[in-house]
């Protein structure tokens, strides 16, 4: 029996990225005793500075709550799945790495006492953020050590000046040295990771098939009065969507539909592009609310910026479980997927494959893209992850 300790780039309550699905998932397994999911800190001077914009929903006043009582939280939706929020109280702490591993030693030490009360042994230790790296050397009570570098977090951190993302480079690199495993969500990553550890091994993202084949049908409040057809985006509306594409599909198809389904964390003038009424920014849902979105979407669309498409997006299998088509800017990381997703290189070619997937009638291509979907569960993902750190840690 293994227990896990994640410490994490994201709260547990927003969208259920790779992070809390692997988790979540690992928490439904057998071999697995318990789960602790830690997230990222509070930082108590901007309670102290700002306390309405820290207490303004009910996620964070929970977090708060939780935090400053210094409680680990059990998970409703599994008896074995733990939560803990920790509270940096020295500022500046993203500015000077002495002063966040400081405050991260405190963590650490409070971390150490409620896994001795919870009875956690045989520990794998599960790693994002590079700053982190410090617990490598802390963690004493792992019995192994894995870094799952979701991102090229240099280049991800772009509001970071030029010495701060050397900076975080290094760090990687440090982290990526130190940890018995790596995973990666990408190709890109992988070439990287294996020329400074080894152990380093591609994990790609998943779905939850389930919770779209027990879709009821129903459509949401704010869905209701959008005109089909519909064509769909789900995640992060931010830098590396091709603003200019979805612009350009609003003019070319202006009897259709285009809803984005995401935290929008785009600047003004970005967002004044996609000013149009065929255009429609829907904000975050739970990964719950997915199917309701998803499975009312006629087409499934990813619209990204070639150059910072490195990586097969969590979307895709999450797509692929609805059932519809799906067109895609040009990856290598996708020509997997064979006719599954309609692939494109320029504007063009995305807005004719556009076209003609609103045209598709073909019921063998939606149970193949289904079956794909369950053939990349999270859970399936699990089996894939416990094989290699059991193969490189016998005994684990």
């Amino acid at each position: 029996m293994m227990d896990f300790i994640c410490f994490s780039l994201n709260n547990w309550e927003e969208r259920k990225a790779r992070k809390q699905q692997f988790m979540l998932a690992l928490s439904l397994r057998e071999d697995v005793s318990k789960v602790l999911y830690v997230e990222p800190p509070l930082n108590f001077f901007r309670l102290l500075l700002l306390p309405f914009l820290e207490l303004r929903t009910l996620a964070n006043r929970k977090r708060w709550l939780r935090a400053l009582k210094f409680r680990i939280e059990n998970l409703a939706d599994s008896q074995k799945l733990f939560i803990f929020t920790p509270v940096f109280f020295i500022p500046f702490s993203f500015r000077v790495q002495s002063i966040y591993n400081l405050n991260c030693y405190f963590s650490y030490l409070i971390v150490k006492l409620k896994i001795r009360k919870l009875d956690f042994k045989n520990i794998v230790l599960w790693l994002y953020h590079p700053f982190d790296y410090c617990l490598l050397r802390w963690f004493k009570e792992k019995k192994v050590s894995c870094f799952d570098w979701a991102e090229d977090w240099a280049a991800y951190f772009e509001e970071f000046h030029s010495k701060k993302r050397r900076k975080v480079h290094s760090l990687e690199e440090k982290i990526i040295k130190g940890a018995d495993i790596i995973f990666v969500v990408s190709k890109f990553l992988l070439e990287r990771a294996k020329k400074i550890n080894s152990n380093s091994y591609q994990i790609l993202d998943g779905t939850t098939p389930e919770i779209f084949a027990n879709f009821d049908g129903k459509i949401p409040d704010d869905m209701r009065s959008i005109r089909h057809p519909i064509l769909g985006f789900s995640g992060t509306v931010f830098h590396r969507l091709d603003i200019d594409l979805i612009r350009e599909l609003s003019l070319y198809l202006p009897d259709c539909s285009i809803v984005l389904v995401g935290n929008v964390l785009l600047r003004k003038r970005e967002l004044e592009k996609i000013n149009r009424d065929n255009i429609f920014l829907l904000g975050a849902k739970e990964y719950k609310q997915l199917p309701a979105y998803l499975m009312n979407f006629d087409a499934c669309l990813v619209p990204y910026i070639i150059s910072t498409f490195t990586s097969p997006p969590t979307k895709i299998y999450d797509y692929l479980a609805t059932g519809k088509p799906i067109i895609a800017t040009s990856s290598p990381e996708l020509e997997g997927f064979g006719n599954l997703i309609r692939l494109a290189k320029t504007k063009e070619q995305f807005i004719a494959s556009v076209r003609d997937s609103l045209c598709e009638d073909d019921p063998n291509l939606r149970s193949l893209r289904i079956k794909k979907a369950y053939e990349n569960s999270w859970l399936k993902r699990t089996d894939e992850l416990i094989g290699i750190i059991k193969t490189v840690r016998p005994g684990t």
